[in-house]
């Protein structure tokens, strides 16, 4: 992380001698409640983060093989073995195999709710995404019974893992209307290789259990924002225009009556090391939110890297559906907690969103249904509604009762009816 004041290395102290903590983790008889096969479907690190959180807020023990086994470079990287380490402090879990490189993981919580010790710190301590941090601990953050600040560093602008713009513009304006309250603030960019950014993100208890969603309407575009970030001097403010204007003159051939905003954002002042990067949105009168993100590089021209992110953006809005790829499978896990059925109208269904579902209802219990809509399709579009009847989560304060939910948390590998093929991806989540 980079320079931050409110950065305390010594936030988690340890209350044992490391003996006399060896000599407890080795007294823990490992019986895993759920074991995880970490290469089916999309067989990347969406199952860990998946696995981990849902384990902490049962408070059930997992032990996950052949981690990320469809990567180029299987098993934890820094940001995964980051994340672990940060669940593993805020429920005192028992842990084995958390290490960079490792394929294998045990891991069983000995707490049943997060404990208020004040603020929450977790570093990549690498161009790693801060996101997959979020990802991880933010299922389990809203659900403790007092408000949370979590500092997170790492990277904030990453391939292969969605931008904290994303979430911050996309993810939580859409998912915080099931109920939960959650802040976030970029404090600082970290661009690769440096990283060194850094996020403050606070959440408010939850009263009740999370409200379902229903996304169903798409309606019509109304509003697109571009926004193309540099840092100067070492970028100049012509590569960031390069990025805008490209990716303004591709979105004007399918939406020339829609109005576009465009802006340039020199970022220098608030980043760790230099990049650039652009994000574009696009809003829908019935609330609707879609988004892409591009990351520049070294030999990559700017046109390219703004073509690729407008024709992600573009092709999640011909699909059809009400929010673009990267979205689907980050409600899952929220659709699965909430109160009642929750309905989601997209585009084709993602990899990442078959394996969400898959590892979602083996350990929560909730019932998933993939319909494919095929009446009055228009030319091009493929949309599906997911259905989920979610199990009403919501945390015994007690620390005398072992079951945090009316859910019967079976171990059943055949809760969706969608039909879950093993199919590889290869990207680097």
């Amino acid at each position: 992380m980079g320079k931050n004041k409110n950065y305390n290395k010594n936030q988690f102290k340890k209350s044992k001698t490391n003996n006399e903590t060896t000599t407890q983790q080795q007294q823990i008889e490992e019986k895993p409640d759920f074991k995880i096969d970490g290469s089916i479907l999309e067989g990347g690190g969406q199952i860990l983060r998946n696995s981990v959180a849902l384990a902490s807020l049962f408070n059930k023990a997992i032990s996950i093989e052949k981690i990320r086994y469809n990567r180029d470079q299987p098993g934890l990287k820094n940001q995964h073995k980051a994340g672990i380490d940060l669940m593993s402090r805020l429920f005192k879990a028992h842990i084995t195999g958390c290490s960079v490189g490792s394929s294998k993981l045990y891991y069983q919580p000995t707490l049943k709710n997060i404990q208020d010790d004040g603020v929450i710190e977790a570093d990549t301590k690498t161009a790693g995404s801060i996101c997959l941090l979020i990802q991880v601990s933010l299922p389990c953050l809203i659900f403790a019974p007092h408000s949370t600040k979590m500092i997170l560093g790492g990277g904030t602008n990453c391939d292969f893992a969605p931008a904290v713009d994303y979430i911050q513009n996309v993810f939580l304006p859409i998912a915080t209307t099931m109920g939960f309250q959650c802040e976030m603030n970029i404090d600082k960019r970290g661009f690769y290789p440096k990283g060194g950014g850094a996020i403050t993100l606070t959440t408010q208890p939850l009263k009740q259990p999370l409200s379902p969603i229903t996304i169903v309407n798409k309606g019509e575009v109304t509003r697109i924002v571009i926004k193309s970030y540099f840092t100067s001097p070492r970028i100049s403010p012509l590569v960031a225009e390069r990025m805008n204007n490209t990716a303004k003159k591709l979105i004007k051939k399918d939406f020339k009556k829609v109005d576009i905003e465009t802006e340039l954002i020199d970022c220098s002042k608030f980043s760790f090391g230099d990049g650039t990067f652009i994000e574009i949105r696009a809003y829908t009168d019935q609330g609707c939110i879609f988004g892409a993100t591009g990351n520049g590089a070294i030999g990559i021209p700017a046109e390219k890297v703004a073509e690729d992110a407008t024709n992600s953006l573009l092709k999640d809005l011909q699909d059809g559906g009400c929010m673009d790829e990267y979205l689907q499978d980050q409600l899952i896990i929220f659709m699965a907690l909430a109160k009642g059925k929750s309905q989601i109208k997209t585009g084709p269904i993602s990899l990442h969103t078959q394996t969400s579902i898959h590892i979602t209802s083996l350990m929560t219990g909730a019932i998933f249904t993939i319909t494919p809509l095929t009446n009055n399709a228009q030319s091009g579009e493929e949309t599906n509604l997911i259905t989920c009847d979610g199990i009403g989560y919501f945390p015994l304060i007690s620390n005398d009762n072992n079951n945090n939910t009316k859910s019967d948390l079976n171990n059943n590998n055949n809760n969706t009816k969608s039909d879950l093929n093993n199919n590889n991806n290869n990207n680097n989540s």
